[in-house]
Parts: C-alpha cells; sequence; structure tokens
C-alpha cells in the first residue's frame, strides 16, 4: 500500500470523515483516489504537497472529464478534497480552501459539458437517433436547426468548383513548393510540419466547406482554422500553436504568386487577426478538453453567461438540436476517429469488472478428513 493509499484510508477512518454527509461520505474514496492520481501524473505533488494552483488545474482536467461522473460526485468533490486537505494538515490549507470555492462552479460546468459532449460524439460516431413520442416531431426539428446563426452553416458548393482531382493535384503542387518558398523559411515548424498543415487547410476547405482557392468565405476560414485542425487526433501541440503563423505564410505566398486576388487576401488575413490566443489555449489542453472548450466558446457566443452553470445547463437543454449542429460541424472530418473511440467505450462498458479474491480463499485446502484414534488410543478408551 503507497503512502498515499494509506492516507487515504486514515481519513476514511477519522473524525474528520465522519463530519462528512452521507453522500460525500459515498463519493469520498473515489474522489480522492482519482485526484490523487491526476495530481501525481500532471503535476508530481503527492497529497501532502498540493499547492492553489495545482488544485484548480487538476479539478478541470481528466479529473472530472469522466461523462460517468454523477451530479452527486460533482457536489461532495469540494467538501471532501477540503476535509481531506485538513486532515492531512497542509499548511496552505486557507489558500487551498478559496481554491476549491472559486474553480467549483467551473468544475461543475465542465463536468456538464463533457456529459453533453459524450453524447454529442456517441451521435456523430452512429449517426442521428430516429425520433420518438418523447421528442419534438421532426418538423419542429427542422425549424430549430433553421434558425442556427449563418456562420454555422456549411456553403452550398460553388458553380465553378474544381474537380476533386484537380483539387488534388493543387494540393500537392503547393505543398511542394511550400518547400522552397520564402515564406516558410524560418519558422518554428519544419518544413515537413507546415507541409502537413498547408495540406490539410487545403483540403479541409474544399471537403467539408465546398471551397477552393479563392473562393474561401470568412466564417469558414475561421471554421476550419479555428476549430477543425486543432480537433485532428494527429497534431501536436506545437503545431497547434503554429496553424496562424502557417496560415498567414500560405496566404502572403498565394498573394505574392497571384493564385488569391486582394479581396481573398484581405478576407484571410481578417479571419486570423484574432485567432491566436485562443489556439494558445487550445494547445495546452488534451484533444478532450479542446473539444469541451470550443462547445463552451461557441455557447459563450450565443450570448450564455457560462460562469452561470445552472443558465448554461438550461441553455444547453433547451438547444440540443443547435449544440449537436456545432458539434457535428466542427467533428464532421474526424467521423471514422470518433467512431473508433465510441467503438472502445462500448466494449470497455461490457467487460466484466474484476473481483479481487481474497487471498486465503485461493490457497489450496485440505481435504477434511475424520478424527483417527490410534489402537493403543482404542485400547485405553475400552478400560
Amino acid at each position: 500500500m503507497s503512502e498515499q493509499e494509506e492516507h487515504i484510508k486514515g481519513f476514511l477512518n477519522s473524525s474528520t470523515y465522519d463530519q462528512l454527509s452521507a453522500n460525500q461520505q459515498k463519493h469520498a474514496q473515489n474522489i480522492l483516489t482519482r485526484f490523487n492520481k491526476y495530481m501525481t501524473e500532471e503535476h508530481q505533488l503527492d497529497d501532502t504537497a498540493w499547492t492553489p494552483q495545482a488544485v484548480q488545474q487538476v479539478m478541470v482536467g481528466q479529473f472530472i472529464a469522466d461523462p460517468a461522473l454523477t451530479n452527486s460526485f460533482g457536489i461532495a468533490v469540494a467538501p471532501v478534497l477540503k476535509a481531506y486537505q485538513k486532515f492531512l494538515g497542509n499548511k496552505q490549507l486557507g489558500a487551498i480552501e478559496k481554491a476549491i470555492d472559486e474553480q467549483r462552479p467551473v468544475m461543475n460546468k465542465c463536468r456538464k459539458a463533457h456529459q453533453t459532449l459524450a453524447e454529442l460524439n456517441d451521435e456523430v460516431a452512429s449517426g442521428p437517433k430516429k425520433q420518438t413520442g418523447n421528442h419534438e416531431a421532426p418538423q419542429k426539428d427542422q425549424s430549430v436547426k433553421e434558425s442556427v446563426s449563418e456562420e454555422l452553416k456549411q456553403p452550398t458548393a460553388p458553380v465553378k468548383l474544381i474537380p476533386a482531382g484537380k483539387m488534388k493535384q493543387e494540393i500537392t503542387r503547393i505543398k511542394r513548393e511550400v518547400a522552397t518558398a520564402p515564406e516558410f523559411k524560418e519558422k518554428d515548424l519544419s518544413i515537413a510540419d507546415q507541409q502537413y498543415l498547408v495540406a490539410e487547410f487545403l483540403q479541409l476547405m474544399y471537403q467539408e466547406c465546398h471551397q477552393g482557392i479563392n473562393q474561401w468565405r470568412f466564417a469558414d476560414l475561421q471554421l476550419v482554422l479555428g476549430m477543425m485542425m486543432p480537433l485532428d487526433p494527429n497534431i501536436t501541440k506545437l503545431e497547434i500553436l503554429n496553424i496562424v503563423p502557417t496560415a498567414q505564410a500560405l496566404f502572403d505566398y498565394l498573394k505574392r504568386t497571384d493564385q488569391i486576388d486582394m479581396d481573398q487576401y484581405r478576407v484571410a488575413l481578417k479571419s486570423i487577426a484574432h485567432m491566436q490566443t485562443s489556439q494558445n489555449m487550445l494547445a495546452s489542453m488534451e484533444r478532450r478538453q479542446r473539444t469541451t472548450q470550443l462547445m463552451l466558446s461557441y455557447i459563450q457566443s450565443q450570448g450564455v453567461d457560462t460562469d452561470n452553470v445552472n443558465k448554461t445547463e438550461k441553455w444547453m437543454d433547451a438547444h440540443q438540436s443547435q449544440v449537436a449542429t456545432f458539434m457535428r460541424s466542427i467533428l464532421s472530418p474526424w467521423g471514422e476517429y470518433e467512431r473508433q473511440q465510441l467503438h472502445k467505450r462500448q466494449q470497455a462498458t461490457r467487460q466484466p469488472v474484476p473481483v479481487e479474491k481474497d487471498r486465503q480463499l485461493l490457497r489450496k485446502k485440505r481435504v477434511p478428513q475424520g478424527i483417527k484414534f490410534s489402537k493403543k488410543r482404542r485400547k485405553k478408551r475400552k478400560k
């Protein structure tokens, strides 16, 4: 048993634990085991060395990302963590308690978002669910989809969209020219990584938005560069940090070589003008967290105060079709990956939980034998 496991065991048998509510006691061991695990993995801190900053980061990270975590679990987290640190006598107890209280609403908002995201990912992977009698009629659902803002709608294919084969040749040509173009020299990314981003951008604009070179629209540029590309399962954090610089180098190169006109150049530069800050934040997250953050950013763009957990949950419940439409739009290129993740989750839920058997039950037992008396003993008994 590790030192942290001994601490948890001691806490569960302490008077501090006895002061918790029934719900808090029910979840205490799971909360502390999970929290210690991620605190050790992400910050290399044991349970006697927590800091306020580390506690806040763990509260909104992978610790709360499991969509199976219930509302009662979320309610119990803050009081259990504070009681545990009080039991251990952390010297920064006051600061840690304050940090926990400040981060509590954000943590619950993240937990709800992860649950909603898991449902939407399942829908993206398996296809839209059929309407039942308890849901809105198809006509009403269609009207909700039509009310989604124009930025989220995919434009119809332009009349002069070049054939797919021709577009593939164009992407190959541009990738080759990136290797020698001065706009891509002396960058933080290697030429190979810049070629990867350039090819992915051009392909997604054509495949998802039906727009070739010099046909790009502002909203779709932001959709692809700011939302789709950061969710690429194979993209690295360094590449996310350099999406904007690589895009600008591409726009400069295309303008210099007269492959896009001045109007297109201005629209392209405008689309990335304020994007780097959000890309920096997304690069600091794991993919699941990036997806959740993009969903929360979208909800904020609809005028919802996401700091208010109750209002956020009510809005999401009332606009499920709208949120689903948005999520489908940014996850669309990665449908195969989402299906594989869904399959893994389904397999995990089907596997029986192994039950650890008592070691004493596993040892070999002798077959019960009748009591035998020696002849001498039997003679003595007769006397």
